[in-house]
């Protein structure tokens, strides 16, 4: 790396802590990329927005430095101050990457006082969902321009999908070269076919955050009447109770584990004779991707993420709405068909060991450095 600016800073999505990604089973599998990344870019570095939790955690990041919000700043103060904060920390880095858009202003800031090279990461482009979201058309503006200046600022940005790339340079005017397509990654190794575990009939597995986007309720309402069926749910969220709720009203045996260390996730996803993923839209879901991975057959919704990744009834089942009923239907032809399940698993596992291991994601993000000489 040229110069004498080395390394990456990683600056997380705003408000958003290590404990946040340790509760929601992140960290190991953001760590053992970013671990990887370093032996190509020098060190790492995590911005992050927790306090004093964030540093009890510390010994799990196995060597990338930690920089945490440790006057316990409101988010937004603390990322107008963060290159204030730690300036002799930061004043030497090459790279400075935002996990999110939210939190990418942070970043901007940082390659605008210090020089090195901003890199902006979306998961997916909230301006893109904007029919999904529950705001003003004022708002809506708001997300476009706000990813308008985010994106002309930076050097690169980073983008899970061809169609959200060819979205932004229409959009924003972006030159072909400035916008790079990154998907999410799994480690293949670690979500891989569990022989030594028992499929359990009937048992349907969903991970993700239980929000209004990932429409869990509409999932729980179409295992009514199925027989011999069971819901395992992983993941938190703001509708936990209410789900919990809606599943007894409907008789609907539920298992509701919380968010659960990312290490068990393969185990738990092995046990699942089906995964389903039903929501209202997606970027491109690293949770569908893990259980493909896995060799788990998978059905999902008609979403621009999920349809990338999905070709109907060879790597899963593309669900053409996301009502109750066509889950439903959708569910019944799968635990009828034990050949068809099992084809699907097959399928899909080496769909995406072919496409999004770590290592291939890995290759395409070291190549973006070496593009702009800083590798």
């Amino acid at each position: 790396m040229g110069g004498n600016k080395h390394g990456l800073a990683l600056f997380f999505t705003l408000g958003v802590s290590l404990a946040d990604w340790a509760q929601t089973g992140f960290l190991e599998r953001e760590v053992a990329y970013y671990r990887h990344l370093s032996d190509h870019v020098g060190p790492i570095t995590f911005v992050t927005y927790g306090g004093e939790e964030d540093y009890s955690l510390k010994d799990r990041l196995h060597g990338i430095r930690l920089l945490a919000n440790e006057q316990n700043l409101p988010s937004e103060s603390f990322a107008r101050q963060i290159t204030r904060i730690y300036r002799n920390e930061l004043q030497d880095v090459a790279i400075f990457k935002s996990n999110q858009i939210k939190g990418a202003a942070a970043t901007l800031d940082a390659s605008a006082n210090f020089g090195g090279m901003a890199v902006v990461r979306c998961g997916y482009l909230l301006s893109r969902f904007r029919a999904n979201l529950p705001v003003s058309t004022r708002m809506r503006f708001g997300l476009w321009r706000r990813e308008l200046s985010l994106f002309h600022q930076a050097s690169r940005v980073i983008l899970p999908t061809p169609e959200d790339a060819l979205y932004a340079r229409r959009w924003y005017a972006l030159p072909a070269e400035k916008t790079v397509v990154i998907p999410n990654f799994v480690n293949t190794q670690q979500f891989a076919p569990h022989e030594d575990v028992d499929c359990e009939p009937g048992l349907i597995g969903f991970v993700g955050r239980l929000a209004e986007q990932k429409n869990v309720g509409a999932l729980i309402e179409a295992l009514v009447g199925l027989k011999n069926t069971r819901l395992r749910l992983i993941g938190d969220g703001p509708l936990r109770d209410q789900l919990h709720v809606q599943a007894a009203s409907l008789n609907v045996p539920v298992e509701m584990l919380g968010s659960v260390p990312h290490h068990e996730l393969p185990r738990l996803l092995a046990e699942c004779e089906i995964f389903v993923l039903p929501s209202l839209y997606e970027g491109l879901p690293k949770a569908l991707l893990e259980a493909m991975s896995a060799g788990v057959p998978v059905i999902a919704s008609r979403v621009q993420g999920s349809e990338k990744v999905i070709r109907h009834r060879e790597t899963g089942w593309l669900c053409e709405d996301t009502s109750a009923a066509t889950l439903r239907r959708a569910l019944e032809s799968l635990l009828a068909d034990s050949r068809l399940r099992a084809y699907i698993g097959r399928t899909g596992r080496r769909f995406v060991a072919e496409n999004y291991s770590l290592e291939s994601v890995l290759r395409r993000e070291v190549s973006v450095y070496q593009e702009l000489g800083l590798v």
